[in-house]
């Protein structure tokens, strides 16, 4: 039977860390009260376009050989449901999504007019990843877990005395989108983004920022070697169907000390989810830029405006 490729979120990935970092209450909105901050429509037009490229690029990877789908090595094509299929099973799967069908196919077919030739040599679709903060042959940081780390890497738990987790590693967990080899024998990590509007000149540095990327980058060259670089696939979804695959730039001051941030952060959520009388009272970023920014307000705004009397809004 032909399979569905699994490209939802991974368990414990960067957009946890960076919402807190952005503001610990919009964290606690979404992460403990469990609240949705994104709308719908969007969440499910980028699903839809994520399973559409899953699965183009591991029919290709399969044609090529073989590569990693998800935890998998294919080899053979007819393993892999054929995209536009795996697109209705997936709405099929979830019970919504449908009418947005007809947009996402037409974006993935103007995609395949521009690029019917894979990108390099497939390496591996929605691959998952882990790493874990903890000493490797004496050196304190993020280590990918892998067959040759896993015994090797000493985790630093987490220290949080009556927090639930307290005494456990503390991992990053990343799915990668995609990982190619090129002619010259470099890989690169991939991120497909769906979007509106594809702007490269600004969204590059603004991607290369985000702590999501230090992590592929990071735990991208510990797997596949120091030269391993990212990549971004912007992909338009209306017209005029704009497609830019710009490399993100590397950010080496920011990422030799990532492993002290994201420790750092881990503690303050767990401090706060042992100490905070309140979910409602979490602290508050409270500045004019990151609660309005460049798209309008934070969709939690009236949130910290009002309080709980609000919370129908985002349950119905």
């Amino acid at each position: 039977m032909s399979m569905l490729i699994d490209a939802g979120k991974s368990e414990r990935g960067w957009s946890r860390i960076g919402q807190f970092m952005k503001c610990p209450q919009l964290f606690s909105y979404t992460n403990r009260l469990d609240l949705s901050m994104i709308p719908a429509s969007a969440l499910t037009r980028g699903s839809i376009g994520h399973i559409l490229q899953a699965h183009q690029h591991a029919i290709w990877g399969a044609k090529q050989g073989g590569c990693f789908v998800g935890d998998d090595w294919i080899t053979d094509p007819k393993d892999v449901l054929p995209p536009e299929e795996a697109a209705l099973a997936y709405c099929d799967k979830e019970g919504q999504g449908h009418e947005h069908l007809d947009r996402m196919v037409e974006t993935f077919r103007r995609y395949m007019a521009r690029y019917p030739e894979p990108p390099g040599s497939i390496v591996a679709v929605e691959y998952p990843i882990t790493g874990v903060l903890g000493h490797l042959d004496g050196q304190w940081g993020l280590w990918a877990i892998t067959n040759d780390t896993k015994r090797r890497i000493k985790a630093t738990p987490l220290d949080c005395p009556g927090h639930p987790d307290h005494g456990k590693p503390l991992t990053l967990t990343r799915r990668l989108d995609l990982v190619i080899k090129d002619r010259s024998n470099r890989v690169y990590v991939w991120d497909h983004k769906h979007q509106a509007r594809v702007e490269p000149g600004r969204s590059v540095d603004a991607y290369a920022i985000d702590g999501g990327f230090s992590a592929f980058r990071i735990l991208g060259k510990q797997i596949w070697g120091p030269s391993t670089g990212v990549a971004l696939n912007l992909i338009q979804t209306q017209d005029p169907w704009r497609v830019s695959r710009p490399t993100v730039p590397a950010t080496p001051h920011r990422d030799a000390h990532f492993a002290q941030m994201l420790w750092r952060a881990e503690h303050q959520i767990a401090r706060l989810d042992v100490g905070a009388e309140s979910l409602w009272e979490w602290p508050k970023s409270q500045h004019e830029t990151t609660c309005y920014g460049r798209y309008g307000a934070c969709s939690a705004i009236k949130l910290c405006f009002y309080g709980e009397s609000e919370i129908s809004t985002f349950r119905g």
